[in-house]
């Protein structure tokens, strides 16, 4: 008999387990809008085993993230432990990220060059996994034998038999009754018709979770989006010219000539120059070229050109400079083009996140608006949380030269006069700069910077336990998303301003798509991106209901009817320093 994992169910969970089972046995689409510390991955798992513990569907957990998916391996870990059960489950990682064979390939062409190896035999490790055939090594047989069901183990093993891990975690996931995966496994049409073979997922059998799902309408676009640089076009240019290929020469040069000298960006429309036939011969090219470990740039303009021929009135074509970076990109601005069959497909799907208000909205940008919905409350006590709009500041663009001093002002307020741990995020880097050069008291304070590793990421997490520490973050960057911070360390949030995306060709772009062809193309193009950002990063200081802390909006906009529909209830709106309200209520 199935346990639930844990002594007691929290509020709420039973209406989750309720609703997850009622849509996998009736075939349903289920968005469950659920807040953190509710034990939403506990629930909905169980609730989704439950169904379909006496059939042959199967369960695919899908996570944003590496890091989001330990807990869903100790999650069925006390399932089975606690119920007795001898259900097998597995973890797949990105190919790239389980790889043993040493190499330096960038993530956009690991792929081919795994396959450009594998093929050529010079990866031992796929060598010791499978014969010639594709038989199962013996090797193999004995890593399976073995109790390895997270990715960690997989690849432990595999070091020690000289396997490869990634083949491995797919052996180990044909016969699992739940997987463990990324979103690029079941969403990404360049990763998922090998998973879905490899591990003989019958879709109609199939049970996907999304986990974090506010976030799979973007991972979508940036799948079924395509960007070549000026560079690989130059060394496509000559791999043709090599190859005695002067048409496709050619037509690469045409292209070159038109983007070469782009500033910033600019339209540029690539359809026609490229035929079907062409494909073919570039696909020659790349063979021609493709020795050893190089991965010809050929290969690039393939894929490039595959894309070209398929472009409908959904794709935005652009080129841009980013610091002399220059390239053309081809961008999908509806994810229901892509979505939306696909999560029909399957037998059901559950999507689960703190962060998918409006619900109507996540629906149609994922092409299912006829799913169900579950919303339940935010748990927080009235008396745990102070969510405070102050009006006085703003991040206009027309008004930052005069912001960023009261912004300074009213920072420097904390840091002199609020006794706990605060984060306090900035709408870009630039704009945090530009207030941190104002700030008076800057001890104590651990500023964010761009593209640190794992390591160091790490490291301002340990910083920013200790007691006087205040962080200052980029919305969007390294902290506003995915990080537990326990034991209540961080008692105040602050959002300086709306993290609306600068200008550009691509959301004017998108917000014109959306206007036509749902009637609301700012709310969709700018206000809900900006909002998840928001409430993500808000999200960071109370992880439990039993958490205390102050969340403050730094800026006049958030008190307009299109901003405030996404937040809380119980918003206080004041027009000055926010310290006299904070101490009045007893969070200081």
């Amino acid at each position: 008999m199935l346990s639930f994992p844990f002594s007691e169910l929290r509020p709420g969970q039973d209406e989750i387990i309720s609703s997850v089972r009622s849509a996998i046995e009736d075939g349903g689409k289920l968005f469950i809008q659920a807040p953190t510390g509710m034990g939403k991955t506990a629930a909905v798992l169980y609730g989704a085993i439950d169904a379909v513990k006496d059939n042959d569907c199967r369960i695919v957990f899908l996570t944003a993230k590496h890091t989001h998916q330990n807990i869903v391996y100790e999650t069925l870990k006390k399932i089975k432990k606690s119920s007795g059960i001898d259900m097998v489950f597995t973890g797949v990682n990105g190919k790239r990220s389980m790889c043993l064979f040493e190499n330096s390939v960038e993530p956009a062409l690991f792929i081919e060059f795994c396959r450009a190896v594998r093929e050529q035999g010079l990866c031992d490790f796929y060598k010791n996994t499978f014969t010639r055939s594709k038989d199962v090594k013996a090797a193999a047989m004995e890593a399976m034998s073995r109790d390895i069901s997270d990715p960690a183990s997989i690849i432990e093993v595999s070091k020690e038999l000289e396997l490869c891990p990634y083949e491995i975690s797919l052996l180990n996931a044909r016969r699992s009754k739940v997987i463990v995966a990324n979103y690029s496994h079941m969403f990404d049409p360049d990763i998922s018709y090998g998973f879905i073979a490899k591990t003989g997922l019958n879709l109609t059998k199939t049970i996907v979770i999304v986990d974090e799902a506010h976030n799979l309408p973007g991972k979508i676009v940036d799948a079924n989006s395509f960007s070549i640089s000026l560079r690989t076009l130059e060394r496509a240019y000559n791999e043709a010219t090599l190859s005695g290929e002067r048409g496709i020469a050619e037509k690469i040069d045409r292209i070159m000539s038109d983007i070469k000298d782009v500033k910033t960006e600019k339209l540029q429309n690539v359809s026609g120059i490229f035929s079907h036939s062409d494909a073919d011969t570039i696909d020659a090219i790349t063979k021609q070229h493709e020795k050893g470990y190089n991965i010809p740039a050929s290969f690039t303009l393939k894929k490039f050109v595959s894309f070209v021929l398929k472009l409908d009135e959904s794709h935005l074509q652009y080129a841009s400079n980013d610091g002399g970076y220059v390239k053309l990109n081809l961008f999908a601005l509806d994810p229901s083009r892509y979505s939306s069959e696909l999560i029909n497909a399957f037998r059901s799907c559950i999507m689960i996140s703190g962060t998918l208000k409006p619900l109507d909205m996540f629906a149609k940008l994922l092409g299912v608006p006829e799913s169900r919905r579950l919303v339940l409350e935010d748990g927080v006590a009235a008396d745990n949380r102070l969510l405070i709009n102050e009006t006085d500041t703003t991040s206009k663009f027309a008004n930052r030269g005069d912001q960023y001093s009261m912004i300074a002002k009213r920072i420097d307020e904390l840091l002199e006069n609020f006794k706990h741990n605060m984060i306090i995020f900035f709408p870009s880097y630039s704009f945090m700069d530009s207030v941190f050069a104002l700030i008076s008291k800057k001890d104590g304070i651990i500023k964010e910077q761009p593209k640190i590793d794992r390591d160091k990421k790490s490291a301002i997490l340990s910083a920013l336990s200790r007691p006087g520490s205040t962080l200052f973050a980029v919305i969007g960057g390294n902290f506003s998303e995915s990080i537990g911070l326990n034991n209540n360390i961080i008692r105040l949030v602050a959002i300086v301003g709306v993290p609306f995306e600068p200008p550009s060709i691509r959301l004017k772009a998108m917000q014109e798509y959306y206007e036509k062809k749902f009637g609301n193309g700012f709310e969709y193009a700018q206000a809900l991106p900006s909002m998840i950002k928001t409430m993500q990063a808000a999200g960071r200081a109370i992880r439990s209901g039993r958490d205390k802390a102050v969340v403050l909006l730094m800026d006049s906009r958030y008190s307009s009817g299109v901003f405030t529909k996404y937040l809380p209830a119980g918003i206080r709106t004041i027009d000055g320093s926010p310290l006299k309200i904070i101490n009045e209520a007893g969070f200081n």
